[in-house]
C-alpha cells in the first residue's frame, strides 16, 4: 500500500476527547446557576428599594418635625436608595453578555484558572498540546488535513488508494471533532470563570450597598424620633 503524498499533513490516529466535553457542559450549567443567583439578588434588593420608597416613609412622615429632621430624613432615605441602586448595578454586571475568546484567558482576573491549567494541562488540552496556541494550531491542522483529503478522495479512482484515503479522512475528521470539542470546552470554562469573577465582585459591592442602606435607615429613624 502506497504512502500518502505530501500534499497534506499526515493524519494522526483518532484520539478520544476524554472528560473535557463533560467539563464544558458543567461550565454552562454553572453560568446558569450563577446568573440565577444574580437575578434573585436583584429581586431582593429591588424589594428593599420598594419598601423604602413605599410604605416606610409614609408611615413615619408624621413623626418628622423641623427642617433639621426633614433634612436628616431626606439624607437617610437618599443614602439608602443609593445603596439599593449600587447593589443592583453591580449585580447586573453578572447578567451582562460577555465577548469571550481564548485570548480572554490572559486577563489578570483569570490568573487562578491559568494556574490550574499550568498544573495539569493534559486535563484541558488532552493530546492536542499544552497551551492555547498549540490547541488552536491543532484544530487548524486537522481541518486542513480533512479538507485536503476530501479533495484528493474525490479525484482518486484506484480502489486500494481510495480505501486508504477514506481511512485517513475518517481519522482526520475524528481528530478535528475532538480538538474542536476541547477548544469549545475551554472557551466555555473561560466564560464561566469570567461570570464567577463578576459574581464575586458583585457580592462585595452588594455588601457595601447593604451597609449604605442600613446607615440610611438609621438616619431616617433618628429623624422620626426627633434625634
Amino acid at each position: 500500500m502506497s504512502a500518502l503524498s505530501p500534499e497534506a499533513p499526515q493524519p494522526q490516529d483518532p484520539v478520544a476527547v476524554g472528560e473535557q466535553a463533560v467539563v464544558g457542559t458543567h461550565a454552562d450549567a454553572a453560568v446558569a446557576d450563577m446568573r440565577a443567583v444574580a437575578r434573585w439578588t436583584i429581586m431582593a434588593t429591588a424589594a428593599v428599594g420598594g419598601l423604602l420608597l413605599g410604605g416606610f416613609p409614609l408611615a413615619a412622615i408624621g413623626k418628622i418635625h423641623g427642617r433639621g429632621d426633614v433634612a436628616l430624613a431626606a439624607g437617610g432615605l437618599g443614602l439608602a436608595l443609593v445603596g439599593v441602586f449600587w447593589a443592583i448595578w453591580w449585580t447586573g454586571e453578572v447578567l451582562t453578555p460577555r465577548f469571550t475568546t481564548l485570548r480572554s484567558l490572559d486577563d489578570p482576573s483569570l490568573a487562578d484558572l491559568r494556574a490550574e491549567i499550568e498544573v495539569a494541562p493534559e486535563l484541558f488540552f488532552g493530546p492536542f498540546g499544552t497551551t492555547v496556541d498549540e490547541l488552536v494550531r491543532s484544530c487548524r491542522l486537522h481541518a486542513t488535513v480533512a479538507v485536503n483529503l476530501t479533495a484528493r478522495l474525490a479525484r482518486e479512482r484506484d480502489e486500494d488508494r481510495h480505501a486508504e484515503l477514506n481511512r485517513a479522512l475518517t481519522a482526520a475528521r475524528v481528530n478535528l471533532a475532538h480538538s474542536t470539542a476541547r477548544r469549545r470546552a475551554l472557551l466555555e470554562l473561560v466564560h464561566a470563570w469570567q461570570v464567577r469573577g463578576a459574581l464575586r465582585r458583585a457580592r462585595v459591592q452588594t455588601m457595601l450597598g447593604s451597609l449604605l442602606v442600613v446607615v440610611g435607615a438609621v438616619l431616617f429613624l433618628l429623624a422620626t424620633d426627633g434625634g
